[in-house]
């Protein structure tokens, strides 16, 4: 909804402009409408939205009539030009004009093209100028942040719903393990099992469609694979006794209502060897370093404290431990994408880093011990008023196979 969008404009010397066309803008599409094809402009302020509607889609308007917005038809340039000159006036030409582009490398909130970017800047730019008025052209970064990082509590209860049964497919994957299956066999079994799943259960929770969250999903890795890196394919190395194995897998859902979220977890397994009743203790240090890391990561997460203080705290029990530190963020936001917008879990020298963990967000934690026969465990954590819980069972014991 707009006001959403207005809420984000904290002064009235600021606005946030848009353009979209045949749905451009995803942020506007999946937050306000895609019932608007033709080039619409939005100059949102911090009490009301502007919005300017192409004559050609002036029977697509409804949705917005019930939105606090101002809405104006036009049906050529000119007349856009004068209508926008109108809106302008009437806020005095706030000085700081945000564009939905990023600086922080982030393709979720890079929403305009350059040559967007470029027509924009100028006509405003020549606005301005006609009137003697400063202008600054910013990102609109933050304003994305603060309305997509948050998740509506319909979404938080799909997403509790959907962790769960990503957790009952891993435990399946982990049952139907045999030795000398190789990486692929096994990841291929995981997918089997995802469908059979799925189809039995969709329709009670009103999914449409269903895919796995991304490509190279499930990626699994055993025994001297656990060095590799966490986007390593699997491969035909086969599992032997006395090897680790892990799961990187999540699920994509589709609901009756439009909305479709992600999934993202993993968890450890061990191939016990003949008369082993129970993982060897380097492999048990392993799996519970991963765990207490975990714990201590969910433990210290609360509304209001920066990603990379909550990396500090899990990287640093890791490395602690005196095992090598791994190549990647600790966690990233989830739920809207498999690598939703927001704060990310990673080293202070990321920008969005430095961001702050918000009400409703969904994160993962997911450190790792890189080393043939270490392992990986990814949780999926909803950040509450109260603090941190997890969306679905944790995993505390090692799957023995």
């Amino acid at each position: 909804m707009l006001n959403d969008f207005i809420a984000t404009i904290k002064d009235k010397d600021t606005i946030w402009v848009m353009e979209n066309k045949e749905n451009s803008d995803r942020i506007f599409k999946d937050y306000v409408t895609d019932k608007l094809f033709s080039s619409t402009y939005i100059i949102v302020s911090k009490d009301i939205a502007y919005v300017f509607v192409h004559k050609l889609d002036e029977g697509n308007i409804k949705v917005l009539k019930n939105q606090n917005c101002k809405i104006f038809i036009y049906d050529t340039n000119l007349v856009l030009i004068e209508k926008i000159k109108y809106v302008l006036d009437e806020l005095n030409y706030p000085k700081n004009i945000l564009l939905s582009y990023t600086t922080m490398s982030d393709n979720n909130t890079d929403i305009i093209t350059y040559s967007t970017y470029v027509r924009i800047t100028k006509l405003f730019r020549k606005l301005y100028k006609e009137n003697n008025k400063k202008i600054s052209f910013k990102s609109a970064q933050m304003n994305i942040y603060d309305i997509i990082s948050k998740n509506s509590n319909d979404d938080i209860k799909k997403l509790k719903v959907l962790a769960s049964i990503t957790d009952e497919i891993l435990k399946e994957s982990f049952n139907e393990i045999k030795e000398y299956q190789t990486e692929i066999e096994i990841a291929q079994n995981t997918k089997k099992i995802m469908r059979k799943y799925m189809d039995n259960i969709k329709e009670k929770y009103n999914i449409i469609d269903y895919d796995l969250a991304w490509d190279i999903c499930p990626i699994v890795l055993v025994g001297k694979n656990l060095k590799k890196g966490g986007h390593a394919l699997s491969t035909d190395n086969k599992i032997v006794p006395g090897d680790t194995i892990y799961f990187d897998f999540g699920i994509k859902a589709v609901y009756k209502d439009g909305a479709i979220l992600y999934t993202d977890m993993q968890r450890m397994g061990y191939l016990l060897k003949k008369n082993e009743k129970h993982a060897p203790d380097d492999v048990e240090r392993v799996f519970k370093t991963l765990v207490s890391s975990i714990e201590c990561g969910i433990k210290n997460m609360k509304q209001g404290i920066k990603a990379y203080k909550i990396d500090e705290i899990v990287r640093g029990k890791i490395l602690k431990a005196g095992y090598p530190d791994y190549p990647h963020a600790t966690g990233h936001p989830v739920g809207k994408e498999v690598h939703a917008s927001g704060a990310l879990i990673s080293p202070k020298q990321s920008k969005r880093a430095n961001l702050k963990l918000v009400e409703n967000g969904v994160y993962t934690l997911e450190p790792r011990i890189n080393i043939e026969n270490g392992g990986s465990i990814e949780e999926m954590i909803l950040i509450t008023k109260n603090g941190a819980i997890p969306l679905c069972n944790i995993q505390k014991e090692l799957y023995l196979i």
